[in-house]
């Protein structure tokens, strides 16, 4: 598929109808975008990930747990950052983003990922051994201040005022 960046009408995309199905769809292997990079906190991401899938394993979420929304929706957002990522990193290195960016985007996807493992432990029914896991999930990312300043003075603060707003 194409990718697009014209201005149209893409109103398909968001009514396609029921979604029937979708526990039957494969993800491709994610580990093959990760290899791609050999970045500090893309690292630290993968690392989070593995601590993540062996936590299902051996630390599933119990009966209760697994009807419980609350519960079910932060393991879903730590889940959904796994693709995310995946895509990140896929599309980065098609269209040639600076690895400066990439890190930097991942600051961001660890401390969110360490949000989420946060919020699983605080829950109420979480299990000793989930909260042992979750706290090995809270992973701090690698700060560069130069990094930063360098993704802020090239890649973000050019745009100033490159945006015009309608009244």
């Amino acid at each position: 598929m194409p990718q697009r960046n014209d201005i149209a009408d893409d109103t398909f995309l968001f009514n396609q109808g029921p979604t029937r199905g979708l526990g039957k769809i494969q993800f491709a292997d994610y580990n093959k975008a990760f290899e791609l990079y050999d970045l500090p906190n893309v690292k630290i991401f993968k690392k989070q990930v593995d601590i993540f899938k062996e936590s299902l394993f051996k630390a599933s979420p119990t009966e209760a747990q697994t009807k419980n929304i609350d519960v079910m929706l932060t393991v879903g957002e730590m889940f959904t950052l796994v693709p995310y990522a995946q895509l990140i990193l896929e599309n980065a290195k098609i269209n040639g983003v600076d690895h400066l960016v990439v890190d930097q985007i991942f600051d961001f996807i660890v401390r969110d990922f360490s949000k989420f493992a946060l919020e699983l432990y605080s829950k109420p029914s979480s299990t000793e051994k989930q909260m042992e896991y979750c706290k090995k999930m809270m992973i701090k990312p690698n700060v560069d201040d130069k990094r930063f300043m360098a993704v802020w003075e090239t890649h973000v603060y050019n745009h100033k005022d490159a945006y015009e707003m309608n009244l």
